[in-house]
């Protein structure tokens, strides 16, 4: 029956699609290597080491796991603009997690840590998945947090795109590794 919400439904596919997302999100570090460094890859997957080309690496597994279980619960879903705000508000809280997380340990504690690069990763996509869960359960929205919401994701889109190939000479850009920017 179209309309029907089932929360215990949905909430099981928020669980699995963690560990879905953290999987392929950990695939897409090295999809810009296996496709032979394709320019064209290089707008969906990191270029480089920057932390900025790192941040692309949970958008579009949380992006593909919305909207593949859109498909699967579509009948239990009764508000498709709510459903794709919240996979958007996924993404961000997770990439804006990642952030925050790797600044704080190695701007303000000095450590590089593959360890911590991973857990940050776990604990984004767990906070945004649990977050847009709740938005999307239990909150009203009015037509300006959409707005706000699609103006800011977007434009994260438009930026990653844009600054793999015209990318600010930042330290947010600049690959620890190569000293390179981008790809450059």
């Amino acid at each position: 029956m179209k309309g029907v919400f089932s929360i215990k439904q949905i909430k099981k596919y928020h669980l699995w699609g963690i560990i879905f997302i953290v999987a392929f999100s950990s695939l897409m570090h090295f999809v810009f290597d296996l496709s032979g460094k394709s320019k064209i890859v290089g707008a969906i997957a990191p270029v480089n080491e920057s932390l900025w080309e790192h941040l692309k690496m949970p958008l579009l597994p949380i992006m593909l796991w919305w909207i593949i279980t859109y498909f699967i619960l579509k009948r239990q879903i009764n508000n498709l603009e709510k459903w794709i705000l919240s996979g958007m508000i996924s993404s961000l809280i997770t990439i804006l997690f990642i952030a925050a997380f790797y600044y704080t340990y190695t701007g303000a504690f000095g450590i590089h840590s593959v360890v911590l690069d991973i857990l940050s990763l776990i604990i984004g996509v767990i906070l945004g998945q649990l977050v847009a869960l709740k938005i999307y359960t239990d909150l009203e929205l009015k037509t300006y947090h959409y707005l706000i919401i699609y103006i800011i994701f977007f434009s994260f889109v438009f930026l990653f795109i844009i600054f793999t190939y015209k990318t600010p000479h930042l330290p947010l850009f600049k690959d620890q590794t190569t000293g390179s920017y981008g790809l450059n």
